[in-house]
């Protein structure tokens, strides 16, 4: 009971991750609208009532922390600007554009109110509020409600959840389930709770990268990130073995694989390449002789197991996506040469430059800004999306607000990144790591948070070539991970370098 009331909150949250990533990955309005708002108000609720309160504090004085913390967040106002700027558009609804069949010209119905944010379909930009007021508050919640150690268990129990999604898949498979769920909907291809392979190999790829942080963090011990420098947290002390952290780490990976998506097979080698050099390199400058014996013969076998994979018992599926990923089909889908989508998004952004076409308004607009032998052509699975996040965010948001979901985003990458340096100085003049690996700055970083900074990566780059960031599953844990890195930093509290866990 004890546990269930320190973490009250931070069960909340995960219980809203949960609600997105286990209700067809966040992409069914109609299921999630008994759901989440209620799961948000819960959070919302509890951030404000019941905040993690330190052992040296009461409820009251927590609360009143927590207060004054939230109303110095920018965070705060640029997410209430957000939202005042998605509902705008359900009192200024336009006309779809039409065809003059004589003239043979598109007409462009202008809204009540010119000049304000428009929608076309105000049920379909409803979705919006479905996905960005829950996961901004989910985020405020764990960034001020949350201490160091709710932070750090969080971010553990996404990983777990994924991969508990995971071998909801791979029940699936071996099942030969044709929907989710074992449902009556057919699907092309699906994994998990996830009808697209693309959000599917997305949401896996980025659980992937933060599990690995998490498991190498407790198995590189005392020899590499804050621990070196004699930082450690109450947990590290649990006789559990720290290889229990492989199982979500091998489900995440194996799971973004299954999924077929070629962005997150192209994307998990990466990121399995840079943080395995990462860790290599680490390990190698903190180990003897006999050590680096040891790790010349694990990074053998991980090839081998890795080449044995993708040869010779990769299904036949696996296969023939691996042989369609080539330079030119990765540039060809960043660049959107090989479709109209990314041609027609720019030009709906230029006529729609400050406010955009409202949510899910592309669909709407994209035919009029077609050629005729592009409409000849048109695609019809998949054609609502841009399949790039930044041009569809423009087209339907405008430079407003896409830029005020990139401060959001900013107003959380910005401040993990000074602590980083913060945290790295004063551990470094601390001394107490005789020999540090170098680069130092980058290995007295806490592995999770380096994870964390690669993982979120991988998902911008896919977003380039299609839409991870339109499914609330993503988006939420996307934005929590960078709030649940700041757990793993010790707090800096002084300009002399003293450092402490929490």
């Amino acid at each position: 009971m004890n546990f269930f009331i320190r973490n009250v909150l931070m069960l909340h949250i995960l219980l809203l991750v949960i609600g997105f990533s286990w209700i067809h990955g966040g992409t069914r309005p109609d299921l999630l609208m008994p759901v989440i708002p209620w799961l948000t108000v819960l959070v919302l609720e509890y951030l404000l009532v019941f905040p993690q309160a330190k052992s040296s504090e009461t409820w009251v004085e927590a609360r009143r922390r927590v207060w004054r913390s939230l109303v110095r967040d920018p965070l705060l106002y640029l997410g209430l600007l957000l939202t005042v700027l998605l509902v705008i558009p359900f009192f200024n609804v336009a006309g779809e554009p039409q065809f003059n069949v004589q003239t043979k010209e598109w007409r462009i119905p202008s809204p009540p109110y010119p000049g304000l944010p428009f929608c076309v379909n105000p049920d379909e930009h409803a979705v919006l509020l479905l996905w960005y007021v829950p996961a901004l508050i989910a985020v405020l919640a764990a960034r001020h409600g949350l201490l160091k150690r709710g932070k750090r268990l969080l971010l553990h129990a996404l990983c777990w959840n994924a991969a508990a999604l995971a071998l909801l898949g791979f029940a699936q498979m071996i099942t030969g389930a044709t929907s989710v769920y074992w449902g009556a909907e057919t699907f092309s291809h699906f994994f998990s709770t996830f009808g697209y392979p693309n959000f599917a190999g997305a949401f896996f790829t980025l659980h992937f990268a933060l599990a690995t942080g998490l498991w190498f963090s407790r198995a590189s011990g005392e020899r590499l990130g804050p621990a070196a420098a004699g930082v450690t947290w109450p947990e590290d002390d649990s006789v559990s073995s720290p290889h229990w952290l492989l199982i979500p780490v091998l489900l995440n990976l194996v799971a973004a694989i299954a999924s077929l998506s070629r962005a997150a097979i192209l994307l998990c080698g990466v990121v399995f390449l840079v943080l395995s050099i990462y860790m290599l390199v680490g390990i190698w400058q903190k180990s003897e002789s006999g050590g680096h014996v040891k790790l010349v013969g694990i990074i053998f076998g991980v090839l081998l197991l890795v080449v044995l994979s993708f040869t010779i018992f990769a299904p036949k599926a696996l296969k023939t996506e691996l042989a369609t990923i080539t330079p030119s089909a990765v540039f060809e889908r960043v660049s959107g040469r090989g479709q109209y989508h990314a041609r027609v998004a720019l030009e709906i952004f230029n006529e729609h430059r400050l406010f955009g076409v409202g949510g899910w308004g592309y669909p709407h607009f994209a035919i009029a800004s077609m050629t005729p032998e592009e409409r000849k052509a048109m695609q019809i699975q998949g054609g609502a999306n841009v399949h790039n996040d930044t041009l569809q965010f423009l087209a339907e948001q405008g430079a407003v607000g896409f830029g005020l979901m990139v401060l959001c985003a900013l107003t959380l990458i910005v401040p993990l990144v000074v602590q980083s340096v913060r945290t790295t100085r004063a551990l470094t003049s601390t001394g107490l790591d005789a020999i540090p690996a170098k680069p130092v700055w980058l290995y007295h970083l806490p592995p999770e948070a380096v994870a964390v900074f690669v993982g979120t990566a991988a998902t911008v780059c896919h977003s380039l070539g299609d839409l991870p960031f339109r499914s609330p599953a993503i988006l939420t844990v996307w934005l929590l991970s960078f709030v649940c890195a700041d757990g793993f930093l010790p707090a800096v509290r002084s300009s002399k370098a003293r450092t402490s866990g929490e």
